[in-house]
């Protein structure tokens, strides 16, 4: 049987971001066995077990179902996620999604909304998660303000001043003719927190942060998991 246990030992830090006071979790060496995943995302072939692109979402690359047994892992991460998320009342959630990630699509390629930070969903209950199983090379992940509006986190109550202030503002800057990943502030956005990938290491936020990876230009985008900006993202619902 496949180790995909999570590490005992596993170092947690917390960081409180920007002006709305947003905590999340940074966690390093967080399974024990994690050249078992790179295998798995690397050796196995099944149908469950392809990596291929969603149309039906956002997300600059592709991805393929993390093992179940993985996913159950996860539950054992309900008491510290309940203590720093002020969720001492909930006593376990729902992974409703876990997939091994390569971001791989090139520049010239990205759709507007790819160019930007983003949210994954204005539900103040959802958290994302991502397993970094690459190293520093491959660019971390980052969080971001909307300057303009001073919007960190999207709220159904921000949706859609939100969504009209950032399409009118994409139109003005032409995105469309610069196509490129966003990695740092820009005219319309402030960086406000970066977390560096390392192997082994984990970032949990909620999936209403405002975020994006720091794709690097320098791995060429590979799309295969050897040379590739590996992860596992996962989105957890509180219940």
């Amino acid at each position: 049987m496949i180790d995909f246990t999570l590490n005992k030992n596993m170092v947690l830090h917390i960081h409180t971001l920007g002006e709305e006071k947003t905590p999340i979790i940074v966690i390093d060496d967080f399974v024990n066995n994690v050249d078992a995943l790179i295998n798995f995302a690397v050796f196995s072939q099944n149908t469950r077990e392809t990596f291929y692109a969603q149309e039906s979402d956002f997300y600059p690359g592709v991805r393929k179902a993390a093992p179940l047994s993985y996913i159950e892992q996860l539950k054992a991460l309900s008491p510290i996620i309940n203590s720093h998320f002020n969720m001492a009342d909930k006593s376990e959630f729902n992974v409703i999604l876990s997939a091994f990630s390569i971001a791989c699509t090139e520049p010239d390629k990205l759709r507007p909304i790819q160019m930007l930070p983003h949210f994954d969903t204005p539900n103040m209950k959802q958290l994302a998660m991502v397993h970094f199983l690459c190293d520093e090379t491959h660019g971390g992940t980052s969080f971001y303000k909307h300057k303009a509006l001073g919007y960190e986190r999207i709220t159904k109550e921000r949706l859609i001043p939100y969504r009209q202030a950032i399409k009118q503002q994409a139109m003005a800057q032409k995105l469309h003719k610069n196509p490129h990943y966003i990695n740092g502030s820009t005219a319309l956005f402030e960086q406000i927190f970066s977390v560096e990938a390392k192997l082994n290491r984990v970032v949990i936020y909620p999936s209403n942060l405002l975020h994006s990876g720091n794709i690097n230009a320098a791995n060429c985008y590979a799309c295969d998991p050897i040379n590739g900006r590996l992860t596992i993202g996962s989105f957890m619902v509180l219940c």
